[in-house]
């Protein structure tokens, strides 16, 4: 069913909004192109999540008094059927006239460092949960919605009033993806997303040695844009160390600068280990304090299974510097 549309989990991503997907991230999954993927990481999150939506929902009910209602599965537009919605929860609150109506609910569960990233603790929702509310506010025509997120033992929550111009912008978005990328099948241009140049990186078995010929004119221009590009970070990278040597210079020896008393910030003793130096100054102690670990051997591997050593490899973009 979510391949047969749009819904809200895939709007972020269409608007470049999402870090862990992108517009070709969508196109892939729903035109059935999308490579296997695996991260038990993030499957044990979303089943967390799953599982404690209940909770968040009964908490959201206790607090705010309103009543929440089972999620009524996957909603269709009858106009746009590849516009499609599956909220967590349904809510009933009253209207200005007094009346109960029906609204979204989303319900959302958030360690306090992922909550403080994603803006949590603002006076405003959070932007992904905020669209994907609206989103399902587009589908259904529901004039409110509240997030609520559950952040360790903190119940955060809003309500958010339609705003048809928003819907519009989203509606807008979604028919130009669902009409010029999936149904012509041709994909969006990759963005500027890590999690999308991971996603290149996995997309095609590369084919040893082949070649393929390319735009002179679009290759030459990108290759420009890289090189002005890497000079500006270059700078730009200068130019922050320079600052943040400043700020060592000025605190010394002292772990904590204070102004007035207050933390300003800290230059503490607590980064990585040198184990290579504690190793040469130290080698009767390092002795004591070493042990065997499991690795995989990887020049044996290669040797031995040249073929499965090549399919692990990572693929490596390099550009000669001559232009």
């Amino acid at each position: 069913m979510r391949q047969a549309g749009i819904g809200g989990s895939d709007v972020a991503a269409i608007l470049g909004m999402d870090t862990y997907r992108g517009p070709l991230h969508v196109w892939l999954e729903k035109t059935g192109q999308a490579p296997e993927r695996r991260d038990t990481r993030l499957d044990r999150s979303a089943r967390r999540g799953h599982r404690l939506e209940g909770l968040v929902a009964e908490f959201f009910a206790e607090e705010s008094g309103l009543t929440v209602l089972d999620a009524p599965g996957t909603l269709q537009h009858v106009d746009r059927p590849y516009w499609i919605a599956n909220p967590d929860r349904l809510v009933v609150a009253p209207d200005t006239a007094g009346r109960d109506e029906l609204g979204i609910w989303e319900g959302k569960t958030r360690t306090w460092r992922s909550a403080r990233l994603e803006g949590w603790h603002s006076e405003e929702a959070p932007d992904r949960p905020a669209l994907q509310a609206h989103w399902y506010l587009t589908v259904t025509g529901y004039r409110f919605a509240y997030v609520a997120g559950l952040i360790d033992d903190d119940l955060e929550w809003w309500r958010l009033e339609r705003d048809d111009e928003l819907c519009d912008l989203l509606a807008d978005a979604v028919d130009r993806f669902w009409c010029e990328h999936v149904l012509t099948g041709i994909p969006p241009k990759a963005d500027g997303l890590q999690a999308t140049a991971e996603l290149l990186a996995r997309l095609w078995d590369a084919r040893e040695e082949a070649t393929v010929e390319v735009d002179p004119v679009e290759t030459m221009l990108l290759k420009q844009r890289r090189r002005e590009l890497k000079e500006e970070l270059e700078d730009l990278g200068n130019q922050l160390t320079e600052v943040e040597n400043q700020l060592r210079a000025n605190a010394g020896t002292a772990e904590v600068a204070t102004i007035g008393g207050r933390p300003a910030y800290t230059w503490r003793q607590n980064g990585q280990f040198a184990a290579a130096r504690f190793r040469d100054a130290e080698p009767e102690l390092a002795a004591q304090y070493s042990h065997l670990i499991r690795a995989v051997d990887t020049e044996r591997l290669a040797r031995e299974l040249p073929e499965i050593y090549r399919k692990y490899r990572a693929r490596v973009l390099r550009v000669p510097s001559e232009g």
